[in-house]
C-alpha cells in the first residue's frame, strides 16, 4: 500500500484529474482525503516499477509536489490515539456518535470479555439514549461521569470529547475511560502527561506564577490543609503533586475525584469498610495515605453528606471505617482543589462554609493562562519536546505566525488546552515546523468586558476593564513598553504607567 501527499492549487477539477490519472495507471484507489491546497491518496502498490505515478501526477496543472508519506492524516490520528490508549492503566474505547467502536485498548477487550459482550458497538454496555445524553453534555462544555451497572458489576465511566467539529459545534467521537470502584481512587493521572514534576521542574516564567509557586513551596512544609483554586486546565493537580513531592517524596499520594462516585462508593473508598461478619475489611484512602498526601479533586462537587464526614476528620484527625465504631488516628496532608468559587458556594448554601474555612487555612489561586501570557511559548515548546519524545520523532520548531497565534488566543481551556492543541498538531504533521495550519485553533474570541451585563457598573469601570484586557492581550505580542507604545500610538511613559496601574508584569529585559 502506498500513501501520497499531493501539493496543489485549490483549482476546480484537480481532484477529478488526480482520480482519473490513478485509474488510468490501473492502480486501486483505496482512500482519498482533502486538505488546504493538498490531497492525500492511498493506492495499491505499483505492479510495475517502471510506472512512476509520482512523476505523472506532477504533470497535472496546479500540482507542485508529490511525496510519499507513512500515514494518511486520519490514519495518523488513529495510530496516535491507539498508542495513547494502550498506555492507559484503565479500559478505554473511542466511539462514534452512533456508538460504533473505532479504537480500543486491550484492557477494554478484556473488560468486554469478562462482561460476556462480543458486539461491534457500545450499546450493550451503555444505552444509546445515555450515550446521546453524554454527547450532549460534552457539547455544552460539561465533563460527564457515568455510573453503570452491567451484569451486577458497577463501572464508573469518564467521557472525553476526542474529536470536534467547531463549525457545527458538534462532538464527533468520544473517549470513554472505564474504571471499577477500586480504580477510581488510584493516583490521578492525566492520560497525556507525566505528573511527577517538582516545583523546580515546572515551566514558569511569568511573575504571577512565580509568586504562586513561591507561596506553594512555603505551604508545602506545613501540615495544615491546602486549597488550590483555579479555572479548569490551569494545573491544580500538578501543583498538588509538586507540593507533595516537596514535603513527602516517597510517601503515598492518593486522590479522590469528588464528582466521580456516588456517596456509598465514595464513602467506602475514602474511609474503608468492615463487613458485618468483621472478617472482611478494606482500608480506605485516608488510611492508605498515612504519612503522605490525600488530594480531593473538584471538592466543590462533594455531596453534603461526605462534607460533614470530611469536616469531622479535619477537625479531629480521626475517622471510622464504614461499619465500625473504632476511631483511627491518621497523619496525612489534605490538599483540595476546585474550579468553582467555594466561598460563593458557601454563601449560596451549596457548600458548607465551616468546611470551606477549615480547608482555606492555606490557599493559592492559579491564574488563567490568558493572565500569564509570558508562560505560553515556554509551555508550548515544552509540550512540543515532550510530544516529540513520546512519538519518537525529530525535534520540531514553531513558525513565527504560529507563535503569534498562540499568544493572541484567549485559552479558555488554559494549559490543558494548549497541551492538547500542540499534541494534535504534532500528530498531524511529519515536517519539522509547526505552522498555524497545523495548530487548528478555534477562531479567536473577541475580548469580553467584565461586568458589561450588570446594571450597576459605571461606564468608566467598563472602559477600565476593556483597557486592562486589551493591554494584557497586546503586551505579549509587542513585548516592550516602547513597542507597545508605538502600536497604540501613545507615549512610552503613558503605556508604562498603564501597565503598572493594571499590575501587568513587564519583562525585565533591556529595550533596544
Amino acid at each position: 500500500m502506498k500513501r501520497l501527499e499531493i501539493l496543489c492549487d485549490d483549482r476546480l477539477g484537480v481532484v477529478q484529474e488526480v482520480v482519473t490519472l490513478i485509474s488510468q495507471a490501473q492502480l486501486d484507489l483505496r482512500g482519498i482525503e482533502l486538505g488546504h491546497q493538498r490531497l492525500f491518496v492511498r493506492i495499491s502498490s505499483q505492479p510495475d516499477s517502471s510506472v512512476n505515478i509520482n512523476r505523472q501526477l506532477l504533470n497535472i496543472s496546479g500540482v507542485s509536489a508529490v511525496a510519499e508519506i507513512p500515514f494518511m492524516p486520519s490514519e495518523h490520528e488513529h495510530q496516535e490515539l491507539k498508542l495513547l490508549m494502550d498506555r492507559f492503566p484503565e479500559a478505554a474505547v473511542s466511539v462514534s456518535r452512533s456508538g460504533t467502536i473505532l479504537t480500543a485498548n486491550q484492557r477494554f477487550a478484556d473488560l468486554r470479555q469478562s462482561l460476556g459482550d462480543a458486539g461491534s458497538g457500545i450499546d450493550s454496555i451503555i444505552e444509546p439514549e445515555l450515550l446521546q445524553q453524554t454527547i450532549g453534555q460534552l457539547e455544552q462544555g460539561q465533563t460527564p461521569n457515568l455510573t453503570l451497572h452491567v451484569n451486577e458489576r458497577a463501572l464508573y465511566v469518564e467521557a472525553i470529547a476526542s474529536s470536534r467539529d467547531d463549525e457545527a459545534k458538534q462532538v464527533n467521537t468520544i473517549l470513554l475511560i472505564f474504571r471499577q470502584p477500586a480504580e477510581m481512587v488510584s493516583k490521578l493521572q492525566h492520560w497525556n502527561r507525566d505528573k511527577s514534576f517538582t516545583f523546580d521542574q515546572l515551566v514558569i516564567q511569568s511573575e504571577a506564577m512565580q509568586r504562586v509557586c513561591h507561596d506553594a513551596q512555603k505551604f508545602a512544609s506545613l501540615s495544615e490543609p491546602l486549597l488550590i483554586e483555579g479555572e479548569t486546565g490551569t494545573g491544580k493537580e500538578m501543583f498538588a503533586r509538586a507540593t507533595h513531592l516537596a514535603r513527602a517524596s516517597g510517601k503515598p499520594f492518593l486522590a479522590l475525584n469528588c464528582a466521580s462516585l456516588p456517596d456509598s462508593a465514595a464513602e467506602n473508598e475514602l474511609f474503608g469498610f468492615v463487613a458485618n461478619d468483621a472478617k472482611t475489611t478494606k482500608p480506605g484512602l485516608i488510611e492508605l495515605a498515612e504519612g503522605g498526601t490525600l488530594y480531593f479533586d473538584e471538592i466543590g462537587e462533594m455531596s453534603p453528606y461526605l462534607q460533614v464526614k470530611l469536616l469531622r476528620f479535619l477537625e479531629t484527625g480521626k475517622f471510622r471505617k464504614v461499619g465500625s465504631e473504632q476511631e483511627v488516628a491518621i497523619n496525612v496532608k489534605v490538599i483540595a482543589s476546585s474550579q468553582k468559587n467555594l466561598q460563593a458556594l458557601g454563601k449560596q448554601g451549596a457548600f458548607r462554609e465551616d468546611l470551606y474555612y477549615r480547608l482555606n487555612v492555606l490557599a493559592i489561586k492559579l491564574p488563567p493562562l490568558r493572565r500569564r501570557r509570558a508562560d505560553i511559548l515556554p509551555l508550548a515548546r515544552f509540550f512540543i519536546n515532550l510530544g516529540c519524545s513520546r512519538l519518537q520523532r525529530q525535534p520540531v520548531t514553531m513558525s513565527k505566525r504560529a507563535e503569534l497565534a498562540l499568544l493572541r488566543y484567549n485559552w479558555p481551556g488554559n494549559v490543558r488546552e494548549l497541551e492538547n492543541i500542540i499534541f494534535r498538531a504534532l500528530s498531524k504533521t511529519n515536517g519539522t515546523t509547526l505552522s498555524t495550519r497545523h495548530l487548528q485553533m478555534p477562531l479567536l474570541k473577541p475580548l469580553a468586558v467584565d461586568g458589561a451585563g450588570d446594571d450597576d457598573v459605571a461606564f468608566k469601570d467598563l472602559v477600565k476593564s476593556y483597557e486592562r484586557q486589551l493591554l494584557e492581550y497586546l503586551y505579549p505580542i509587542y513585548p516592550s513598553t516602547r513597542k507597545l507604545a508605538a502600536r497604540l500610538q501613545m507615549s512610552h511613559t503613558a503605556v508604562a504607567n498603564k501597565l503598572k496601574e493594571y499590575g501587568i508584569e513587564v519583562e525585565q529585559t533591556k529595550e533596544l
